[in-house]
């Protein structure tokens, strides 16, 4: 009986199966995996991978503006920003070495950052035995509504 059920299970043949995929880029004979168009040498060519490099180096740009011209050329929605308040709502007041080594970013940048959100009412600057102490305000100051983005 318990012969009779293993002879009736049949066991796919290695010609049965599908052959794996291949890189969709141009002249790659690479296998690709978990049902994706490239392989892991032309994953920039995926369009969120694209996206993700635009906005990193749109946020390196940025941080090197800031560095050079200081607050006035802070993009208040930007990701160091929102990275800034972030920390500010999940931890409260912190001094700006400490977001400095929090954020990996030099602490000018940092001071530039503060300056600018302060000037928008989302933080306030104190000072600390430790230096200048950004404290959260308003931390929706820096994300419209939707509501506020249609009026305008």
């Amino acid at each position: 009986m318990l012969q009779q059920r293993f002879q009736d299970v049949r066991v796919p043949h290695i010609s049965d199966r599908r052959p794996a995929p291949r890189c969709e880029a141009a002249g790659c004979t690479e296998t690709t995996r978990n049902g994706k168009p490239y392989c892991t040498n032309h994953v920039e060519l995926l369009p969120y991978v694209n996206r993700l490099i635009d906005t990193l180096e749109a946020r390196d740009a940025e941080l090197e503006r800031v560095a050079k011209r200081g607050p006035r050329s802070v993009d208040p929605q930007g990701i160091t920003a929102q990275e800034i308040l972030l920390q500010l709502k999940l931890y409260g007041g912190r001094t700006i070495a400490r977001l400095s080594r929090d954020l990996m970013l030099e602490e000018n940048v940092v001071e530039s950052y503060g300056r600018a959100l302060a000037k928008l009412g989302c933080v306030s600057i104190g000072r600390h035995r430790r230096g200048l102490l950004l404290n959260p305000e308003d931390l929706s100051c820096a994300n419209p509504s939707p509501a506020s983005e249609s009026a305008a």
